[in-house]
């Protein structure tokens, strides 16, 4: 997955980084200095590709609504021919009686139908939620070690000053 490559290139570029400490300024003590260019061209990669994960989430609720309508449609158009044969039959007591059960049955059919399309499509939307979720949540819990993992770095001893143009600082 593209999100996964680019979390893996800022992990590399923490670990890659030079390290360094400060005893001038308090809370500066064992800070990563890395490349702030490569920093921002893999986060603004990383930004791009989140919007079509969103953009899926966003069309299966589109298709849900979409699926459900088009059962509503379907379910008024078998009512209305219900009701249509219905009061082409009334000429006679038994016409109208099978008619009447005949309706019944077209109503009774097209509820079930109705909520069977309803219920797969919702399932269907919750499935690909749930997946969504995970994988978010796996994205979050990367970001979250690779935080830790710049944070808990041990610099090494290189006595090379601080260069603002070229550091993050990943506290937040």
């Amino acid at each position: 997955m593209e999100i996964l490559r680019i979390l893996d290139e800022l992990e590399a570029m923490g670990e890659v980084g030079e390290k360094w400490y400060t005893r001038i300024i308090p809370g500066l003590l064992g800070k990563t200095a890395i490349d702030a260019e490569q920093y921002f061209a893999a986060l603004h990669q990383l930004k791009s590709s989140l919007p079509e994960e969103v953009t899926t989430a966003s069309q299966v609720a589109r298709d849900r609504e979409r699926i459900v309508r088009e059962a509503q449609e379907e379910r008024a158009k078998i009512l209305e021919a219900a009701r249509e044969q219905a009061q082409l039959l009334i000429s006679n007591d038994e016409l109208v009686r099978q008619a009447e059960q005949r309706a019944e049955e077209v109503l009774a059919q097209s509820r079930i139908d109705a909520e069977a399309v309803r219920a797969e499509a919702e399932t269907w939307a919750r499935g690909v939620v749930e997946r969504l979720e995970n994988y978010v949540g796996r994205i979050s819990a990367t970001i979250d070690k690779t935080k830790k993992a710049l944070v808990a770095q041990t610099p090494p001893s290189s006595g090379r000053g601080y260069d603002s143009r070229s550091t993050i600082d990943t506290d937040d």
